[in-house]
This record gives C-alpha cells, sequence and structure tokens, in this order.
C-alpha cells in the first residue's frame, strides 16, 4: 500500500503521457528487480493467498492494479495466464468469510504475535 500511495503522489504531479509512460516504466523495473525472483519462486497456494493480500493492503484486486497501471490489454493478457496456474487476478479479499484464516495470522503478525 505505500509504495502505491508513493507513486501515485508522485504520478499526479505528471501531466505528459510520454513522461507517465516512463514512469511506469521504471517502477516496473525497480519491482522486479526487487521482488521477481521471489515472485517466480512461489507456489500456487502462495500465489493465491498473495493475490488476496494485494487486494487487502491495496483496496484494487491485483487485476484492477494492472489495468490502472498498463491497460485493459494487459490486465487482460496478465488474467489469462494467471487462469493457465489456478489463479483469478480479481480475487476479492474477504476478512470475515472466505479469508477469515489469512487475516487472523496478518493480525497476528502485525500485533507480534508471531
Amino acid at each position: 500500500g505505500e509504495l502505491l500511495h508513493k507513486y501515485e503522489a508522485e504520478l499526479s504531479a505528471v501531466d505528459d503521457p510520454k513522461k507517465v509512460n516512463r514512469y511506469y516504466k521504471k517502477v516496473e523495473e525497480e519491482l522486479r528487480a526487487q521482488y521477481e525472483g521471489e515472485l517466480m519462486d512461489l507456489t500456487i497456494t502462495q500465489g493465491r493467498i498473495l493475490i488476496k493480500l494485494v487486494d487487502r493492503e491495496t483496496q484494487y484486486t491485483s487485476y484492477e492494479l494492472v489495468k490502472n497501471l498498463r491497460n485493459g490489454f494487459t490486465a487482460f493478457v496478465y488474467q489469462g495466464i494467471a487462469r493457465l496456474f489456478g489463479h483469478d487476478l480479481k480475487s476479492e479479499y474477504n476478512a470475515v468469510e472466505e479469508d477469515k484464516y489469512i487475516e487472523e495470522i496478518v493480525l497476528a503478525i502485525e500485533h507480534n504475535r508471531i
């Protein structure tokens, strides 16, 4: 969430579409350099949990983030790839029902209980 807010704030000052595209490419390169290795090593279950946690943290599904930050076609392609691996980038986080155990673990971590 913090990085997303930082990027949104920096982007709000840019009004030239070419500069916006360059900014997105720079951010994508930074994120890839930092996280790509770890993301490639995730199990299918870990990937599903990550998709849920992205929604929990940002209040946007992974699909919405890709669509907003890149474009609808890229989001469509990524969704298709995710589906091949049994994922759904449109998955929403539901702390009360479906994802209550994930929420319990996250809260325990946030409160230094585990």
